[in-house]
């Protein structure tokens, strides 16, 4: 997809199969099956401006009808303190989930809505990086998004992400993990799939 004066790739998303290549930006699609414990977004290429993460009908795989957060990293950097993460209601307007100092991002609340909870509503949402290929002039790297899921809560919620507190922040993203909290496992119904926006 193109518009005057950029691009709008999609350039990696989760398969069931695994070894599948993206053909435009030639990274390897992480596999989702039921029971993955984490994906790997590797190799991403420097040839856009912003990325965009899009997740669709995301689901862990657990029976014991609890709400579990997904939670995501850059570059293979899990280390404590440098992650900030917040999520509010625009009904509300006060955070409703607040992770501080911690070693990953904390996105929105899940059920696992194709097990025996009488759960209907899978979650949907959105994440932007802005300028993610960039090496920045100082230790701070944001993001922002929003969320959906009518089961956990009656409003969409918007999201900040804040990362830093040492120059390997810096650095441009060139990987991005995720996974679920309390190690819960992904559903094969999940999708994350990633797209490339505007050139660098």
């Amino acid at each position: 997809m193109k518009w005057s004066g950029g691009t709008y790739s999609l350039i990696a998303e989760t398969r069931p199969t695994a070894g599948t290549v993206n053909p435009i930006s030639g990274m390897i699609n992480p596999q989702m099956i039921n029971g993955t414990s984490q994906l790997t977004f590797n190799n991403i290429p420097q040839t856009y401006r912003d990325l965009k993460i899009q997740f669709s009908y995301m689901s862990h795989n657990t029976s014991n009808g609890n709400q579990y957060r997904i939670t995501w990293w850059y570059n293979n950097d899990t280390t404590n303190n440098r992650y900030y993460s917040r999520g509010g209601t625009v009904a509300s307007g006060t955070p409703a989930h607040n992770s501080d100092n911690t070693d990953r991002h904390f996105f929105f609340y899940n059920y696992n809505h194709l097990g025996d909870q009488n759960i209907s509503w899978p979650g949907q949402g959105e994440i932007i990086i802005p300028n993610y290929s960039s090496t920045l002039v100082r230790n701070f790297r944001g993001a922002y998004g929003t969320s959906w899921n009518m089961n956990s809560l009656s409003y969409t919620i918007p999201w900040g992400f804040n990362y830093y507190n040492n120059d390997v922040v810096k650095n441009p993203v060139t990987r991005l993990d995720f996974s679920w909290e309390s190690d819960v496992k992904f559903n094969i119904n999940s999708k994350i799939t990633i797209y490339g926006i505007g050139k660098a």
